[in-house]
């Protein structure tokens, strides 16, 4: 028995056996589906296919049926921001995770503050409830945590009502340290639970109710383009990507959301189906496990004929996998570590903008007037109210990392005393771990000016050498300038590549030395400067002066007694406009001795 396309008969199995015969949905559909049809592999439906072409007002209402905007149309004349409004490459500036170094992932307020900051995208994780609605989630499981949540038990949201969800209080910290974020199990200790009073972003966050997608759409309401990722971590969700587009897609139409929402998926099928539905679909692939990967996340063949038309990238990528996107047509972001410097690369490229964790220090404050910067300094120190500050980087929030225990991933604040605490093993034992004041970058007159800081050990190191604390600063750009070992997959798993800081030091040694040294363009380091002090006491704060003029560096020890020890260094070398507090544990090569550190009130004028 044979059969004739779109009949098929499977023969499988021993024989005696019962044959099958059926038929070959895509043979079928591929040949009778005629113009306006098409076939959606995702769904398995045959549906109305929605032309792409520009100034098409045909789409699916919220009822699944055609629908042909007349009169007034259903988004907003004024102040309304679709994606074809966006801004032309390269500077398309949006929110990772709702400006994710800035607040919770979820929470309605920080959707208030990326409108208030006047993003171009706000990104945010969304799934499928067990009743079929788009719901917000924190991260890229979909799961709702017991360990932050009122929830009686961790549970994925597929597996629960939109009203369990919504219904939940999300806490946005963990019960035993309200400076940070750890993943809670199923075993949570009812008995203690109680208010969290912040996260990686510091402290005074308010509690809030989990949102349904809907929810944030209506804050949205088309004053910047949504973009509702429904790609899930592959080995972390329980359920499949397609089941996570369900609630979202359906939302979006409810709110005739399609020319200001995008969705964004791993899958090229959902991709299809996505678009099938009049939504734009942006792909999002996963990040690469080191730097510089030049593999195709997809072959852009693939991507073309599908008629997908946006792609987010990380970083990661190597040159070549962005440029071939782009070359191919596609409209290319980049998922990247928030820096100013990271424009240029960006511009280079000429895609179409990025998705950042802090992307209003990625705009600057008004110095590249495209990116529509709109000043960020801080006339106090973020520390003094427990919160991060704008442009608060490390060396981990290169590497999108922003869950950490302990302050490690940047530092951390504490209620009981204004100041940020790098504590023992940040840094990992090696030079140059430093946190970025962005918040204070690029200064006005990088040429002339003062800065003021105060430092003190909380715990004092094993070795009174290597201990250290003090600045980087003059660095033409904020690139990071951690010193990432080279050739050890250990100690650097992502083969990030190495970095010539292009700056100054200044460093107070726990033994009382103070010192000025220089970074060459070769690589070198130069002590232009030392001299000795008394050595420093646990938990005694001393301010330290940084003057810069045109040809001279002078860097002041003042005592809590109102001792001075000053060091002056003639050197011209270095003048650029970014600083970094830095924390040193180890010499190089060295064995890393570690203590807890603390610093207060920068500032410069």
């Amino acid at each position: 028995m044979e059969g004739i396309a779109p009949i098929y008969v499977n023969k499988a199995g021993v024989r005696p056996v019962t044959y099958q015969v059926g038929i070959d949905k895509d043979s079928l559909f591929g040949d009778i589906a005629g113009a306006g049809l098409t076939y959606d592999k995702g769904t398995d439906k045959l549906q109305v296919c929605l032309s792409r072409d520009t100034g098409n007002s045909l789409r699916f209402g919220a009822d699944g049926c055609l629908y042909a905007p007349g009169g007034e149309t259903p988004v907003p004349d004024v102040c309304a921001r679709p994606i074809e409004s966006l801004p032309a490459a390269p500077n398309v500036v949006g929110a990772a995770e709702l400006a994710g170094l800035m607040g919770p992932y979820s929470s309605p307020y920080q959707v208030d503050y990326c409108l208030a900051e006047g993003y171009d995208i706000v990104h945010f994780h969304t799934c499928t409830t067990s009743d079929g609605v788009g719901v917000v989630t924190d991260y890229w499981d979909h799961i709702i945590s017991a360990g932050r949540s009122s929830l009686y038990l961790t549970q994925d949201a597929r597996q629960m009502t939109a009203a369990t969800i919504q219904s939940t209080f999300n806490y946005a910290g963990d019960v035993d340290d309200p400076r940070t974020f750890t993943w809670g199990d199923d075993d949570v200790d009812l008995e203690k639970r109680k208010d969290r009073r912040g996260g990686w972003y510091g402290w005074l966050a308010q509690r809030y109710y989990q949102p349904l997608a809907s929810d944030f759409l209506r804050k949205i309401d088309a004053k910047s383009v949504a973009l509702l990722d429904c790609s899930p971590d592959p080995e972390r969700a329980a359920y499949p990507e397609s089941d996570a587009i369900i609630g979202p897609m359906q939302v979006v139409l409810d709110h005739c959301a399609q020319s200001w929402s995008m969705i964004g998926v791993r899958e090229l099928t959902n991709a299809t189906t996505v678009e099938n539905q009049g939504i734009t679909a942006i792909m999002m692939p996963l990040k690469p496990t080191t730097w510089g990967d030049a593999t195709l996340p997809y072959p852009v063949a693939d991507l073309t004929a599908a008629g997908v038309e946006w792609i987010a990238l990380y970083s990661r990528h190597a040159d070549s996998v962005f440029t071939a996107y782009k070359d191919a047509g596609l409209q290319v972001l980049m998922r990247g570590t928030s820096r100013q410097s990271e424009y240029t690369r960006v511009s280079a490229l000429g895609i179409r903008g990025v998705l950042q964790f802090d992307p209003s220090y990625y705009r600057g404050p008004g110095t590249v007037p495209a990116l529509g910067g709109r000043g960020y300094r801080m006339e106090f120190d973020p520390w003094e109210h427990r919160r991060m500050g704008t442009g608060q980087l490390s060396f981990h929030t290169d590497q999108q990392l922003v869950l950490a225990s302990g302050g490690h991933v940047r530092g951390r604040t504490e209620d009981a005393e204004q100041g940020l605490v790098l504590p023992s093993g940040f840094g990992d034992g090696r030079d140059r771990a430093a946190v970025l004041c962005g918040w204070e970058c690029p200064m006005a007159n990088p040429t002339s000016y003062t800065i003021t800081f105060d430092l003190k050990w909380d715990t004092l190191s094993a070795s009174a050498t290597a201990a250290r604390m003090g600045l980087l600063f003059g660095a033409v750009t904020d690139a990071d300038p951690y010193s990432w070992p080279q050739n050890d997959p250990v100690a650097n798993p992502a083969k990030v590549p190495a970095i010539t800081p292009n700056c100054y030091r200044v460093y107070q040694r726990q033994n009382g030395e103070i010192g000025i040294g220089r970074f060459a363009a070769d690589g070198s380091y130069t002590l232009l400067a030392t001299r000795t002090s008394p050595a420093v006491s646990a938990g005694v704060w001393n301010t330290y002066e940084l003057v810069v003029t045109a040809d001279q560096i002078t860097f002041t020890r003042v005592r809590s007694d109102g001792t001075r020890h000053t060091v002056t260094a003639a050197d011209t070398t270095w003048r650029g406009a970014y600083f970094w507090v830095e924390k040193t544990e180890s010499t190089t090569g060295s064995t890393a001795t570690g203590f807890t550190g603390r610093v207060r009130n920068v500032s410069y004028t």
